[in-house]
Formats: C-alpha cells, sequence, structure tokens
C-alpha cells in the first residue's frame, strides 16, 4: 500500500485495515465518504426512510439476514460482500446519523454478524465518520453559550478529534489553559432520532440486529429512552460526574472529569485525554500481562459497575477507550447509561446465581418474577435452565475463561433456533441493553485475547468487594448478594 493510499484514512486505523489488497480495496473503496462533511441531519420521517430504502441499505438488511440465517442454521450463504456495498453502508449510516448509525456501529463489532470486510470499514461509524463543517459547529456553541467560541475558550481546534451517531469532539483549551475534549451535538439530531424511532423499516431491521420475538412496545420504549437520553448532555454529564466519583484513585480505570460551566444540553466539555485507540493498543502486540489486566478491567467497568453499584454503561464499542502510556484506560461516552434499582438488581444477581448453583426452583421463581415467562404460562423448564447456563457459561467453573468460546452464532443458535420456549418467552425490556452488553463485551474480550476467572469476580462483586482495587472507599459497603438472599 502507497504513504499516499494509507494517509485516506485517519491513521490511527492503519492496524485495523492493515497491509495487503484488502487494505487497497477498502480505502479505494471509502476515502470519498470519509474525506467529505456532512452539511445538515434530516430529521424527515419520510426523508430518512426513503434513504434506508434506497439500494445501499436494502443491501445492507440482505446481507444481515444471509448472516444471520448462516450463524442460526450453518446454512450457505451468497458469498462475502463487496467493499462498495459496504462502502455504500458507510455513505448511507454516516448521513443519517441517529439511531440508524448506531445501528452501523453495533454491527462493526459484534462478532458473525457481517463478513470482516464490512465490518472493518463500518469501524469508521465508532468515531471517524464525515464531521459537519465549523460554521454549523461554531453556530452550535453561539446558540449553547450566547458567546462565539473564541470568547469562550482560549483556544478551540476547527478540525474535530472525533465524529460519531451524536455529536462530534474538537480539542479546545479553557481560559486558564486547561487541555479540554468538547462535545458538540449536531443540530437536528434529537428530531432525527425520533423519526428513526418511529421508521418502521429501522425497527425491522433493528428486529433482526437484535432478534426482538415478543413484548415489543416495551421493549422499544426502553430504547427509546436511553436513545434520546443520549441527546440530553446534562443527563450525559451526570452519570459521567457519578462515574467519575465511583473511579477517583483507581490504579487503572480513568474517567474524565466534566466541566460544567463550559457544558449545556448540548454541549459537554471534559478534561481531554489523549491515547491509542483500542486497534492502535492491539497492534502493539500487548504483552499477556497487559491483556490480562485490561480485560479485567472492562470486565469491572461494565460488570463490576452494575454488580457493586447498579451502574450500567450501555455502550462497549471499541471507539469509546484511550490507552495511555502509564497503562492507565480512558472510558468516554455516558450517554447511554441507566441505573438499575435495587429491586431490579438484586433479581438479576439472583438469577446469576440460582444459574451457576444449579437451583432449578430458584430458577423457576425467576423466570416468572422477572418476566422471561408470562404468568400462568407452561414452558420447557429444562430448556430454560440450559439457555441461562449457556448464557452465563463464563460463571460456572472456578477456572479461567476464554472468551471466544462465547461466540455470538452460538448464542444466536441457542435463543433462536433451539429453543423450544422461543414463542413463550418474554424479554424483559431491561434485558435489551444487558444484551448488547453480552454480545458487545464479549467480542472486546475476545479481541484481546486473554482469560479470567469470572466467577471469582463476579462472587467478589456479590460481595462488596472489588479484587482489583484494595483501596475502594466502597470496599465492602455494598454486599449485594446477602440482598439477593444468595
Amino acid at each position: 500500500m502507497s504513504e499516499d493510499r494509507k494517509s485516506a484514512l485517519p491513521e490511527h486505523l492503519a492496524p485495523l485495515f492493515g497491509a495487503g489488497g484488502l487494505a487497497d480495496k477498502a480505502i479505494s473503496s471509502v476515502e470519498s465518504v470519509v474525506g467529505g462533511q456532512v452539511e445538515k441531519i434530516s430529521g424527515s420521517r419520510l426523508g430518512r426512510a426513503a434513504r434506508l430504502s434506497s439500494l445501499a441499505v436494502r443491501s445492507g438488511t440482505k446481507i444481515l439476514v444471509d448472516r444471520a440465517r448462516q450463524a442460526l442454521t450453518g446454512a450457505e450463504g451468497e458469498g462475502s460482500v463487496s467493499v462498495e456495498v459496504a462502502a455504500q453502508m458507510l455513505s448511507t449510516f454516516s448521513e443519517l446519523r441517529g439511531v440508524a448509525m448506531k445501528l452501523g456501529q453495533m454491527l462493526s463489532y459484534i462478532d458473525d454478524a457481517l463478513p470482516e470486510e464490512t465490518r472493518k470499514i463500518l469501524v469508521i461509524l465508532q468515531r471517524d465518520a464525515p464531521p459537519m463543517p465549523w460554521f454549523r459547529v461554531r453556530n452550535q456553541l453561539v446558540e449553547a453559550f450566547g458567546a462565539s467560541p473564541e470568547e469562550v475558550f482560549r483556544a478551540i481546534d476547527k478540525k474535530p478529534m472525533a465524529a460519531a451517531s451524536i455529536g462530534q469532539v474538537h480539542r479546545a483549551e479553557l481560559p486558564d489553559g486547561t487541555p479540554v475534549a468538547v462535545k458538540i451535538q449536531y443540530p437536528g439530531i434529537d428530531e432525527a432520532m425520533k423519526a428513526d424511532l418511529k421508521n418502521a423499516r429501522l425497527v425491522s431491521l433493528m428486529k433482526q440486529m437484535l432478534f426482538f420475538r415478543t413484548d415489543i412496545k416495551s421493549i422499544f420504549g426502553e430504547l427509546e429512552e436511553r436513545f434520546m437520553d443520549e441527546c440530553d448532555y446534562e443527563k450525559e454529564a451526570t452519570y459521567q460526574e457519578e462515574y467519575h466519583r465511583r473511579f477517583a484513585g483507581h490504579p487503572w480505570i480513568v474517567v474524565p472529569a466534566v466541566h460544567r460551566t463550559f457544558s449545556t444540553r448540548r454541549v459537554l466539555t471534559t478534561t481531554l485525554y489523549e491515547g491509542q485507540t483500542f486497534y492502535e493498543w492491539l497492534a502493539t502486540n500487548p504483552s499477556e500481562a497487559d491483556r490480562a489486566r485490561n480485560t479485567r478491567l472492562f470486565y469491572r467497568f461494565y460488570l463490576g459497575s452494575l454488580y457493586l453499584d447498579g451502574l450500567f454503561n450501555c455502550d462497549p464499542h471499541p471507539g469509546n477507550y484511550l490507552f495511555l502510556r502509564d497503562g492507565k484506560v480512558v472510558f468516554l461516552d455516558y450517554g447511554c447509561s441507566r441505573r438499575f434499582s435495587a429491586e431490579r438488581l438484586e433479581h438479576w444477581i439472583a438469577l446469576c446465581i440460582a444459574t451457576f448453583s444449579d437451583d432449578a426452583a430458584r430458577l423457576d421463581e425467576l423466570a416468572y418474577r422477572m418476566g422471561f415467562i408470562p404468568e400462568g404460562l407452561e414452558y420447557d423448564r429444562e430448556a430454560f435452565r440450559s439457555l441461562m447456563r449457556y448464557i452465563y457459561s463464563p460463571y460456572l467453573e472456578d477456572a479461567p475463561y476464554e472468551f471466544s468460546a462465547h461466540r455470538a452464532q452460538n448464542t444466536f443458535r441457542r435463543i433462536f433456533l433451539d429453543n423450544p420456549n422461543l414463542f413463550r418467552m418474554n424479554m424483559p425490556a431491561d434485558a435489551v441493553f444487558l444484551n448488547r452488553i453480552s454480545f458487545g463485551l464479549v467480542s472486546l474480550l475476545s479481541a484481546i485475547g486473554a482469560t479470567m476467572n469470572c466467577r471469582r469476580h463476579v462472587e467478589s462483586y456479590f460481595r462488596g468487594i472489588d479484587p482489583d482495587w484494595p483501596d475502594d472507599p466502597r470496599r465492602g459497603l455494598t454486599p449485594v448478594a446477602s440482598r439477593s438472599g444468595a
């Protein structure tokens, strides 16, 4: 690959695309998309539906269904999608942003969903989508602060550091010289999100992607609440501040501080960190010790936060991390977060414990209480037990677990093909984003390639203890397992 061709993509993506024909072909197909700008995001429901009915997304739908069918049945597909079609998908999702683009982001990192070359092209959606032009950024800042960006900040870079589904990020300095990252929301993105959530074609795509079968109303209520929360940066700031306080003093996890004076509903300013992206870090061939430590960090941040604090960050995609030279990892983006009530958290912990302790009576009770099975409906209890033991397989043995063994295609098969309870079961609404973790986090940990004794960690979390943070100020103060009857 020539140096000129390599420069067509952001430098930090070079490790992902690698060398050889695939990289040349992919770069040739996507360089015009990456080098462009998105002048305006349509909030028209009809207009967005028309774009989703274009050849690119029709092809994308066909590919998605075909690959899902292969995953579920083992049937032969029609071959690998061309990079030209993948580039069309990239262009369409980039133009639409919002929920449509989030679908593309999810496709980019969930194992087995799309062919490898397609997944690599869609990785661009994680943080390198075409940005909006500076004049629109400037207008947003003026509207937010009632003053020009030159008056608000000592300096601000007109070229964004990152651009994704809801907004883009610019490097800046506060009046006192503090380096910050300023996330500015795209104009009209909230209307675009609302339009997407009422768009029948996109809903159909999401149903295929997330495999919804029943209780659609409550599930989409949960999706709408989480996605619309992402358009409110004041809510995101509140979640980020909570995570920042919780991880203050952690030896390896960094949550950037929020600068409230320079933040509004559509602008979020946080302390700036610069480091390697997920793909850049993997390309350095990290040591076994570094891989093992970061596996535990990711596990702690997502599942430890749930079990220890009832806090849940629902967006585990590879564009949300920076790896610092001292080994610490910066966790970014708190827009898609939620808090679980104490009672509901107790149920999820009880389900986990009943599964790995193989308590059939407790599993039966929780199947009804948690809403997996409608009250009074008979179901195949052994099939439900088997499914739960597969889903919670990382916890079954007191031994290191290979995350690559928990492949998405096997999970799809267990839930949606080899499941006698398929048309009896509901998906509880609060399970939607927990399922996203099941696929997204496992995909990340599989890429890192280290093992972990999940059973010991989760049992420690249930006792209110993070085994990797002896100085945790809340150590032992939240013995959630005792609340769940464990």
